[in-house]
Order: structure tokens, then C-alpha cells, then sequence
């Protein structure tokens, strides 16, 4: 019994620590870097399985909890790769979806709520095509996390409004005409 209060008193102290470690992280504004992984929906699922992705952000308190900032990052969208099939007169048509790969450039913004651990943001801006047929377009990341102190856990819903047209090889013309890429990501970040 004296070791499991023990533990506990431990754990409250260490707790209370690592708020006010926090609460001193948020006023002097710093680096985050971070890294997530996610599910396509929409019509990104019809042509990528999935998504991954790292960002930097330097962030600085302009009033009480709320923290703003710029930010850049990598994204990339797996292609479902290659698939074929046959029309009624036996013609083979080839489909290839290829991955699309973005720089996200962002302001970013997120307010800690009352206890410093729990805070809500987002990333405005926009996601430049590097690769694959995708188009450049605006970006947005809302996002939820909690912050341990050094590591905080984020899940996050990132868009990207480019579209991409993934052509026919037999006919030439477009086979599917995506209105962007949309995803539910997962995701770590350490500050700095």
C-alpha cells in the first residue's frame, strides 16, 4: 500500500512538472517537428492507399495559450498502382496511379486550452506539387493533440484542394478527375 501512494504522489508531482515545463515551452515560442501517417477518403482512396508526412513549424505566443507560426512540410500520397481492364470489345485498358508528393507551405495556429496539455489548431495555406499529376492547391489541417511536455500525440483531417486527371493509355483521355486530396492523419511532434 505505502508503495502504490508512493507512486502515486509521484506521478501527481511529475505531472505538475510537466504543466509548468509547458506552460514555460508556450510563452517562449519554439521549433515542432513532426511526423504522421493517414487513410485517403474520398476520392484520394479511389487512386492512393496511403499517406505520410513530416512538417517543421516555429511557433510563438502572441497572446495567453495561443501560439502562431509558419510552417513547411512534406506530404506524400502512395499510388494504388497499376490496373487493367477489359471493355466489352476485349480492349485492354491500363490505369497507373502514381504517388503525389506536395510541400505544404502554412501559417499555422493553435491554442492551448485551460490545463496546457490539450490544444486544437490549424494550418492554412498551400500544398505545392512536386511529384506525381497532381495540381498545386490550398491546404488546411485542422488538428487536435495532447501535449506530454518534449512529444505530443496529434489527429488531424489535412485537405489538399489540387485535383489530379490520371489518363487512359489506350485512349488518352481521363479516366479518373479527382477534386483533391483528403485525409485523417495520426501523428507525433516534438517540441523544441
Amino acid at each position: 500500500m505505502k508503495k502504490l501512494l508512493l507512486f502515486t504522489a509521484l506521478v501527481i508531482f511529475s505531472l505538475n512538472a510537466k504543466a509548468q515545463d509547458i506552460e514555460e515551452k508556450i510563452k517562449g515560442g519554439g521549433f515542432y517537428v513532426g511526423a504522421n501517417i493517414g487513410l485517403p477518403i474520398s476520392t484520394a482512396a479511389d487512386v492512393s492507399s496511403f499517406n505520410f508526412g513530416v512538417d517543421v513549424a516555429y511557433l510563438f505566443e502572441v497572446i495567453d495559450n495561443l501560439e502562431v507560426g509558419p510552417l513547411l512540410g512534406f506530404t506524400n500520397f502512395i499510388g494504388d498502382g497499376e490496373y487493367y481492364a477489359y471493355s466489352n470489345t476485349d480492349v485492354e485498358f491500363r490505369r497507373d496511379y502514381k504517388d503525389a508528393s506536395f510541400l505544404p507551405i502554412a501559417a499555422s495556429a493553435r491554442y492551448y486550452f485551460a490545463d496546457d496539455r490539450f490544444f486544437g489548431g490549424i494550418d492554412l495555406g498551400v500544398a505545392v506539387n512536386v511529384a506525381g499529376d497532381a495540381k498545386t492547391g490550398f491546404y488546411a489541417r485542422p488538428k487536435f493533440g495532447f501535449d506530454l511536455g518534449v512529444v505530443a500525440l496529434i489527429a488531424s483531417f489535412q485537405s489538399i484542394s489540387g485535383g489530379v486527371d490520371y489518363g487512359d493509355t489506350y485512349y488518352g483521355g481521363t479516366y479518373v478527375s479527382g477534386s483533391g486530396f483528403n485525409s485523417f492523419n495520426f501523428g507525433v511532434e516534438f517540441g523544441f
